[in-house]
């Protein structure tokens, strides 16, 4: 696992994976996130990092930002070793209330939680190939669960992890003669601007498991939808 890709970089559990990744030996990171300039805490864990950490602009619903992106990646390494899609956006409780849902936000949320991690996949696909194992990681939430909703709101941020879900399986199903293995992984409800304060897992704990599972996939993980424990979830 020498080569990783990590969308929504700059803050909350994506920052947190990029901060561990950089303190490790013979490991690069490529740290994206819409506005670079701006991401204060994730160029100060690339200054630290001494190089390790390329810190990479990209709006993950742009296709010219994302063949920009990989580009850049590919000027680096013939080969990546894990995606992680992790960028997603969370819209405000009012918009996603019954009675009062807004077909714009849902639009806006669909395109950012579930058709930006294809593009993105789909761009990439040929240097996970080259990979001796190559990792499509799609930061799902178990709010994805259509086996666990018995509850209502939320239908914008609910609707777009349930369908990135699918498409993990679609993905899975595509890409498992090249080798590629993809999973759908729950964080957890984690202490961060969208999980909010009252959240019980610390960002660091959420990230450490994440990695922790990503790490010891293999081929028969293919299509799983996990936890960040590494305990299934019911689809």
């Amino acid at each position: 696992m020498n080569h990783i890709f990590v969308t929504g970089a700059n803050r909350g559990i994506g920052l947190e994976i990029v901060r561990q990744l950089g303190e490790r030996p013979k490991t690069t990171v490529y740290a994206a996130c819409r506005r670079p300039d701006s991401a204060a805490e994730l160029q100060a864990v690339a200054s630290r990092a001494h190089g390790t950490v390329h810190v990479i602009p990209l709006e993950v619903t742009d296709p010219a930002q994302i063949a920009a992106a990989k580009d850049h990646v590919r000027s680096h390494t013939n080969a990546l070793d894990v995606l992680i899609n992790n960028a997603a956006i969370d819209p405000d409780d009012d918009a996603q209330r019954f009675g009062r849902i807004d077909p714009d936000v849902m639009l806006h949320t669909l395109h950012i939680n579930t058709v930006a991690p294809l593009l993105i996949a789909q761009a990439f696909v040929d240097l996970l190939e080259a990979s001796s194992l190559g990792r499509i990681v799609n930061i799902s939430s178990q709010m994805g669960s259509i086996a666990q909703r018995d509850y209502g709101g939320s239908y914008a941020y609910c609707a777009s992890k349930a369908a990135l879900n699918m498409s993990t399986r679609g993905l899975a199903a595509d890409l498992s003669r090249q080798g590629i293995v993809c999973v759908a992984i729950d964080p957890g409800w984690v202490k961060t601007d969208m999980g909010g304060r009252s959240a019980p897992l610390e960002r660091e704990e959420s990230a450490r498991g994440l990695l922790r599972v990503i790490e010891h996939l293999t081929r028969t993980d293919n299509g799983a939808y996990k936890r960040w424990n590494g305990h299934d979830l019911p689809w």
